[in-house]
């Protein structure tokens, strides 16, 4: 999931199926589905206490967890950091 805000996460974590996209996303949990998880959420967000606790409950069930600014832009740029995300998509399908 990609990027994964503060809020679908919190949901994703507690099961919550609301919309179609948590649906795939639990379903996808459910399955044993290798999934990336690519946080983007701003500083005062991911100091909530919930917020660490789903990234862990997430990781634990074999969500591949990317670091919450891995993706943030850098230097005011428009768009996110898509070479992290391919580079982890990468190592989650190269074999060995």
């Amino acid at each position: 999931m990609v990027p994964a805000t503060f809020n679908t996460i919190n949901k994703w974590a507690a099961g919550i199926n609301d919309s179609l996209a948590l649906g795939i996303l639990n379903e996808a949990l459910g399955n044993q589905t290798p999934t990336l998880l690519a946080p983007y959420a701003k500083t005062a967000l991911t100091r909530h206490p919930a917020f660490p606790r789903h990234l862990s409950t997430l990781a634990g069930h074999g969500i591949h967890v990317l670091p919450t600014s891995a993706i943030r832009p850098k230097d005011d740029a428009d768009s996110f950091e898509w070479g992290v995300v391919i580079d982890a998509l990468e190592a989650m399908t190269t074999p060995g």
